[in-house]
């Protein structure tokens, strides 16, 4: 019941395209039988009746001008390059999957189906690309791309609804494909042969079999979660709850919408049942259309090709020609007049005139009288018909500036004298025809996206996947689908990939081919060799391989040894088998060096880290012992205040006890003198106050002395104890600085098999006096 459902629907659809290109097939017709070069159609029904019985000429100049265009596309072809566009996906990723594409081109003779196509655009302004996968191992249903020519612009149907030019928004299309009774047997023995409609798929002997692409779209909810990294994380409903069970809690939900999800049937269709069923690897349909000239009128789209713009051009060219030849052939060829008894007897020979190239002529010059004939007399020939040559050269001239593409441009002599004039010319017409290579090189990058979309389900077990580099050089990489992450990489040397992990791009380049971008480079290369021997030694190797000559990569092996070793480096790569196996073990052993080297530089900066970490380790300790003596110094400091007060006050208690020594003394003598009043008279002696004067200052200066003495000694006894401990404070921060400021040596001590062990670093301080 489902498959009569899809049988349905895909008559109905493709009843509706026919009837939407009804009026563009026919043009398409039309055009190819014009420009046919095999059997070019070029008079039309009512030109052959007028003309029936006369010259009807096809001097077809359509195909000069279509070849120009598909050749000069064959020189630059397009090259498809894979970009990453998000941050899962990775670009060593996307550089071998240049390389997959390139090896699916190589495989499937892509180059075939480019000029197919881009020749078709020209031609009628509608070429087309398809890519399918192909069953390799039954066995295994291990799969590979295959990108396959279409020849007949006809025989593919898109929606016509798809107003792409690359077809990228059509959600189902037609292939069809013509086979023999016997082959449709014996793919499909139990299948019935019956007609699709009423112009037919199915003829006495063959029957038209349809692949049949159905975009199916389905709606799913999608719910936003923000993770613990603040990351906005976008899953399904079955995706959110299988995280919730395997965390044991729900995450919180942010937001929610509803996605909608692509998908693809193919299916094989005859117009009375389906052959076969099954999913198309990818999103899209992989019918890509190349156009040529596309236009739009009234919702309606009109294509056309070179040979649409070049036909009336064609029409009057062979029109002009034909009535020219007509002239000629009804014009006689210049005559002679003669009597007729100048031509008796020799009849055989004037009649032979026009077939054959006589050396002479004879002829009577007299008569059977003996009278004298004059001699033959040639007229003039007919005059040349100029006007229908004129004619026709207007008629080449409007093919010309129907497409933009002059004399030059065809290889004919211009009024262009120098060669930069003739290059301009040259480039004014492949601008003026530039569209079609830029068309072909849009629909390849559609046809990259469907490729790159598909390589995943395609290869979606284990394998190694073949790669083809630009140079034709052929490697392999590992497909791992189980991988978490887009790449693998082991002694930062890339070892598997996995095409499923983020999303990739496409785009095509036009250029030049390999085979010319390695003849400039060979001609670039030798005029950088000039004047300098030692880099054209060195480039050598590369010019021979550039110059496919025979033996070209012994000649390269011999050129890479007589190197020196360091540029052989350059030129090997970890597999090669190019280089000697002396130079490459000297070239290992080289390299072992580099890396002992490297390892013993790792440690040295190692131990480098380690001391500068016990240098500033020895510096927090010099901090803090300045901290602890400027400590000290404070403590000290205080400790001087402490005595100055100290000395301050005894120097005040001196002060008091001379003033009080002085009014003992002062006392004494007031004492001494009652005393000596009392006493008896007695004789008078000389100098007694004078004396008792000096008892007085001696005593004074005895108890001044003592007093002092005793404060002198305390305050020399703490002056010393400062000076000490501020000369050990300062002699400290001394030493610190010098043990900063020293110069280290460091050195490293190596084992047997020459590897870094460990280091010692020497100090040395200045010898202080």
């Amino acid at each position: 019941m489902v498959k009569q459902t899809v049988l349905e629907r895909a008559k109905e659809r493709y009843a509706e395209a026919r009837d939407a290109t009804r009026e563009q097939d026919a043009r398409i017709r039309e055009d190819l039988r014009f420009s046919n070069p095999a059997a070019p159609e070029q008079w039309d029904d009512d030109a052959q009746k007028a003309r029936k019985g006369r010259p009807m000429l096809v001097l077809d100049r359509t195909n000069q001008f279509i070849a120009q265009v598909v050749n000069d596309a064959r020189q630059n072809k397009p090259s498809i390059q894979v970009l990453p566009v998000d941050s899962k996906a990775d670009k060593d990723v996307a550089q071998q999957l240049n390389g997959i594409i390139r090896h699916i081109e190589y495989t499937s003779r892509a180059g075939i189906a480019y000029d197919t196509a881009i020749e078709l655009s020209a031609r009628v302004g509608l070429g087309w690309l398809c890519v399918v996968p192909r069953v390799v191992r039954p066995e295994t249903n291990e799969q590979e791309i295959i990108i396959q020519r279409e020849h007949d612009p006809l025989a593919i149907r898109l929606d016509p609804n798809s107003v792409e030019p690359d077809g990228s928004d059509a959600m189902w299309g037609f292939r069809e494909a013509t086979l023999t009774t016997r082959a449709f047997e014996a793919a499909w023995p139990k299948a019935q042969k019956a007609d699709w409609d009423s112009e037919g798929w199915f003829g006495e002997d063959s029957v038209r079999v349809a692949e049949y692409f159905e975009v199916v779209e389905t709606k799913e909810n999608r719910i936003v979660t923000v993770d613990e990294s603040g990351g906005r994380l976008v899953q399904t409903e079955d995706e959110y709850w299988d995280t919730a069970r395997a965390r044991g809690v729900a995450s919180p939900v942010s937001s929610t919408f509803t996605a909608t999800k692509r998908s693809v049937k193919w299916y094989k269709l005859t117009g009375a049942e389906v052959l076969e069923e099954t999913d198309f690897p990818s999103q899209w349909v992989p019918l890509i259309p190349v156009l040529g000239h596309e236009m739009w009128v009234d919702g309606k789209r009109y294509l056309c090709g070179m040979v649409r713009r070049l036909m009336d051009g064609q029409r009057f060219h062979n029109y002009e020609m034909s009535a020219l030849t007509e002239v000629l052939m009804s014009q006689p060829k210049a005559p002679f007049i003669m009597s007729e008894r100048a031509f008796d007897g020799h009849e055989d020979e004037w009649q032979a005139l026009n077939s054959g190239n006589p050396v002479a002529l004879t002829y009577n010059d007299i008569d059977e009288q003996g009278q004298p004939i004059a001699s033959p007399i040639r007229l003039s020939p007919p005059m040349f018909p100029a006007a229908y040559a004129q004619g026709a050269q207007l008629g080449v001239a409007a093919m010309e500036a129907s497409v933009g593409m002059y004399k030059s441009n065809l290889g004919q002599q211009s009024n262009a004298v120098s060669g930069r004039a003739k290059l301009a010319d040259q480039r004014e017409g492949d601008t003026a025809n530039f569209h079609y290579v830029d068309n072909l090189r849009r629909s390849m990058e559609h046809m990259g996206r469907i490729i790159v979309a598909m390589i995943p389900p395609i290869m979606d077990t284990p394998r190694q996947a073949k790669i083809l580099g630009e140079d034709g050089e052929q490697t392999e990489i590992d497909i791992n689908p189980e991988m978490p992450e887009a790449v693998a990489k082991q002694n930062g040397k890339l070892i598997a990939i996995n095409p499923g992990v983020g999303a990739y791009d496409v785009r095509v380049k036009v250029g030049p081919s390999y085979t010319s971008m390695r003849t400039e480079a060979s001609q670039r290369l030798v005029e950088l060799s000039q004047g300098n021997p030692a880099l054209g030694a060195a480039l050598a190797p590369l010019l021979v391989k550039l110059n496919d000559m025979p033996e070209a990569e012994k000649i390269a092996k011999v050129a890479i040894a007589l190197l020196p070793p360091n540029v052989q480096k350059v030129y090997a790569d970890e597999d090669s088998t190019d280089i000697p196996d002396a130079v490459k073990a000297q070239l290992d052993q080289q390299e072992q060096q580099m890396q002992a080297m490297a390892q013993a530089m790792d440690q040295a900066g190692a131990i480098i880290k380690d001391l500068q970490a016990q240098l500033e380790a020895k510096n927090d300790d010099v901090k803090d012992e300045a901290k602890l003596a400027m400590a000290e110094i404070k403590a000290a400091q205080a400790d001087l205040e402490r005595r100055a007060v100290q000395l301050d006050s005894a120097r005040t208690e001196l002060e008091q006890a001379k003033r009080i020594a002085s009014l003992e003394l002062q006392l004494e003598a007031e004492k001494i003198k009652e005393a000596g009043s009392q006493e008896p008279q007695a004789a008078p002696k000389e100098d007694s106050g004078e004396m008792v004067q000096a008892a007085i200052d001696k005593m004074a200066e005895s108890i001044l002395g003592n007093m002092t003495t005793r404060t002198l000694e305390r305050t020399n006894s703490a002056l010393a104890e400062l000076h000490g401990a501020t000369a050990g404070v300062f002699e400290g921060l001394q030493d610190v600085a010098d043990m900063v400021a020293a110069p280290r040596d460091i050195a490293v001590r190596r084992g047997a098999d020459g590897l870094a062990e460990g280091a010692t670093s020497t100090m040395t301080l200045p010898v202080r006096e």
